[in-house]
């Protein structure tokens, strides 16, 4: 249903059409829906559930555990390895992951800009229009019309829902929370990936060290093995100790390939962690090292600043605060919409009065050419 007055001139045949008295009577309505739809919204409103936290650990009397509150933001840094710091900070630069849900940010933001701006009128465009006729004189059937006329329009045309029952603002409670959340989820992506990347650069130490160890037994089993022969040779030993001998070099000599394996699997893995192809991430490794020194106190904070800290709770409570607010923008859609729309424009031109013969013309911007309508509707 919809209601609606207009006023307008135009240079040929509309005349004038003056206000009806009906504006009045919606003036009234609409000024009593726009003060409803600033306090009105209907659906729940999100309240943080409250959940029952520890107060302590339950090893908080152990004195390799520090309990105390603690910055964890840059924790991989008490490994004291430059390597694993230059690693963590080229994955934060090139993880396609962590890419992928950085532009998720990007993505929720302007879908919140597209829920802001329901807030106004949704329907905005301007027009325009010239035409120009200009019949000959020998055209038949023109004894009543117009041989020559010129029209010019321009204008704006709008519509707005309104927000009486807070639908809109509920798609922007709803926007904000997904704007959160994929900023926790980019937290918990990159808590993740530095977490990785520090496993399986510990992970490739150790098997370059477990190498490193088995290369240097062969070289002694190899040399046991040879003063074995030799005493076996001279009937100092029995061929026992040769056979053992033996049997322990080819054993140790076994899990040499198994640990290359582990290194190539390793040197892989951070390759991919780090956005690179097979093989680049040598030259960032630099040759075999040590193991990363773990420090002898292990910093964990208190139970309730943990919690906090972790980004996966954070996504799952600001995702229901999404779903919370989804309620209510499905429960206005059960109640009637309201609705104002109206246009504003200029229409003028010049034409052939047929009964005098004489010809006129308006300015565009004058005010006689000036025309607008407006109204209200409900749904």
């Amino acid at each position: 249903m919809t209601i609606s007055s207009s006023k307008g001139t135009s240079p040929a045949s509309f005349g004038r059409i003056r206000t009806v008295p009906i504006a009045s009577a919606i003036l009234g309505p609409i000024i009593l829906i726009l003060v409803i739809s600033g306090c009105t919204m209907v659906g729940p409103d999100y309240i943080k559930p409250e959940a029952p936290q520890p107060e302590k650990w339950l090893e908080a009397n152990e004195p390799e555990i520090k309990t105390e509150d603690t910055n964890m933001q840059d924790w991989w840094t008490v490994f004291h390895d430059p390597v694993l710091n230059k690693l963590i900070e080229s994955a934060y630069q090139q993880n396609l992951p962590l890419q992928i849900a950085g532009l998720r940010i990007y993505e929720a933001r302007a879908q919140l800009g597209i829920a802001f701006g329901f807030q106004y009128p949704q329907s905005q465009f301007g027009f325009g229009s010239a035409s120009i006729n200009q019949a000959s004189k020998n055209a038949p059937n023109i004894a009543a019309a117009d041989r020559y006329f010129t029209d010019f329009n321009v204008g704006l045309d709008a519509a707005w829902e309104l927000d009486v029952w807070g639908k809109f603002r509920r798609a922007v409670q709803t926007g904000v929370a997904n704007l959160e959340a994929s900023i926790a989820d980019y937290d918990d992506i990159l808590v993740s990936l530095t977490g990785e990347v520090a496993r399986t650069f510990i992970v490739l130490r150790t098997s370059e060290e477990r190498l490193q160890v088995a290369l240097e037994n062969v070289k002694i089993q190899k040399r046991s093995l040879e003063i074995a022969e030799v005493r076996f040779k001279a009937g100092a030993v029995t061929e026992l100790d040769v056979t053992q001998a033996r049997s322990l070099l080819k054993g140790t000599e076994a899990t040499i390939p198994g640990f290359q394996t582990d290194i190539r699997q390793a040197k892989n893995a951070l390759a991919i962690l780090l956005g690179k192809l097979p093989g680049e991430i040598d030259a960032m490794l630099g040759g075999p090292g040590l193991i990363p020194e773990v420090p002898a106190e292990v910093a964990v904070g208190i139970p309730t600043e943990l919690l906090r800290r972790r980004p996966d709770i954070r996504v799952a409570e600001r995702q229901l605060a999404a779903q919370s607010a989804q309620i209510g923008f499905a429960k206005a859609d059960l109640f009637p919409h309201f609705s104002l729309f109206g246009t504003l424009g200029f229409q003028t031109g010049d034409y052939t009065d047929n009964r005098s013969n004489n010809s006129k013309y308006y300015n565009l911007f004058d005010s006689d050419s000036f025309y607008y309508s407006a109204g209200a509707g409900f749904n």
